[in-house]
Formats: structure tokens, C-alpha cells, sequence
């Protein structure tokens, strides 16, 4: 097996064969990067689109360094065709730009004959990411909300909310304070955090417990949905 993936790795004419195991091989690797990212990336994060341009990503790289044939002019020929092309998608997490830069490698390795290095180098990149979902570095598959909060400027509310929160979230951070007036000159305080809750059927207990509290609840946001109070 290790002769037949080293056999071709600097090979310039390829068959139609290889040029099918190519993208077949680009391909099962591509789908490999993409398990693993959705079995490790918490709910909110992972994305079909972005799971589907793992795989593609792939079989792209491997096109284009086909492309190139070895050839310096052609690769120029190719870069700058590339270079008109505006990428300008933000990603939510660095962990992203990282499975995305495996999955252009893995394509990279292929278009390039190297099979073992691509092979190898994604069973090691795989295993991990794997190991490390297993450690304190790893939140787990838990949603990621985005809470805003609005209440009075009293020190009985705030720790009020952060007794609460304590409560019912596995970790939670304050992104943002804002101390202003409402239109009757009444100060209040808004709170934006970012919080993860230990059990994810605990929205409405926390929503209810907030608001009996005298809360506001001004945003309650996960991924591409949102609850939002009325003013």
C-alpha cells in the first residue's frame, strides 16, 4: 500500500485513473475533516454551508495544483486568476480557519501525488482534535447564547443576575456594560454576555427566573435565531 500512495508522488503525466483517485481520495479526506469538525464543534458554531465547503475545498486544491502540472508559469497563470476572487466571509471561530486550512491542505497534498503525507497528516490532525475534545479546552456541544439584559441601577440587581447566572449557565462572560437614562431620566444598566448553560433545556427556567426578578430581557440570541423583548 505505502509503495502504491509513494508510486505516483512525482509523477507528470498522469492517466485518467489517477486523476479519478485523485478526487476520490481528496474527497474521503474531505469528508473525514468535515466529521470530525461537526462531532467537535459546539451547536451554534458548525454550519452546513461551512460543513460542505470542507469537503469541496478539497477537491478544489487538488484541481488546481493538477492544474498546474508542475509548471511555474501555469501556477502564476492560476494565482492571479484566483486573486480576483473576493473572499469575504467572517469566520465566528479561529478553530474554523484552521479545518478549513486542513481541508485546502488535504487537497494540496493530493493534486500533488504526496497520498501517505495527506493520509497521514489528516489521521494525525483528526486524532487531536478528537483527544483534545476530551480535555478543559473543550466546552462540549453546548449552544452559545447571547444574552442582553436591561435593569435598574441597583447594586441588589446586579447581584441579583449574577447569582442567577451562576445558577444556570456552565460558563458565562460580560461582553459589554451600558449605564444610561431611560426617557423619564431613570438610570439603568445594560448587560450584554455570552453565556453556555449547564443543561440546554434551561432557557425558559432561566428567562422566568430573570424576569420574576424584575429583569428586562432585551436579547436572547443563539446562532441565527433570537428572542427579543419588547420595549
Amino acid at each position: 500500500m505505502e509503495d502504491f500512495l509513494s508510486l505516483y508522488s512525482k509523477i507528470e503525466n498522469p492517466t485518467v485513473e489517477m486523476v479519478f483517485f485523485t478526487f476520490l481520495l481528496s474527497f474521503i479526506l474531505g469528508v473525514a475533516i468535515a466529521v470530525i469538525y461537526t462531532k467537535t464543534t459546539p451547536n451554534t458554531i458548525k454550519t452546513p454551508n461551512f460543513v460542505q465547503a470542507l469537503i469541496l475545498s478539497s477537491i478544489i486544491a487538488a484541481t488546481v495544483i493538477q492544474a498546474t502540472n508542475n509548471s511555474i508559469a501555469s501556477g502564476l497563470g492560476i494565482l492571479g486568476a484566483l486573486t480576483i476572487l473576493n473572499f469575504r466571509t467572517n469566520f465566528r471561530d479561529p478553530r474554523d480557519i484552521i479545518f478549513m486550512f486542513a481541508a485546502i491542505s488535504t487537497g494540496i497534498a493530493c493534486g500533488s501525488y504526496v497520498f501517505l503525507i495527506a493520509i497521514i497528516g489528516i489521521s494525525g490532525f483528526g486524532l487531536v482534535a478528537i483527544i483534545l475534545s476530551f480535555t478543559p479546552f473543550y466546552l462540549g456541544n453546548h449552544l452559545i447564547w447571547e444574552l442582553r439584559l436591561r435593569f435598574d441601577k441597583l447594586p441588589e440587581k446586579e447581584k441579583f443576575v449574577e447569582e442567577t447566572l451562576d445558577h444556570y449557565c456552565r460558563k458565562f462572560n460580560n461582553e459589554s456594560i451600558r449605564n444610561d437614562v431611560t426617557k423619564d431620566n431613570i438610570p439603568f444598566l445594560e448587560y450584554e454576555y455570552v453565556v453556555i448553560l449547564k443543561d440546554d433545556g434551561d432557557t425558559k427556567k432561566l428567562i422566568t427566573t430573570l424576569e420574576l426578578g424584575g429583569i428586562m430581557i432585551r436579547k436572547f440570541n443563539k446562532q441565527n435565531t433570537e428572542f427579543t423583548s419588547n420595549d
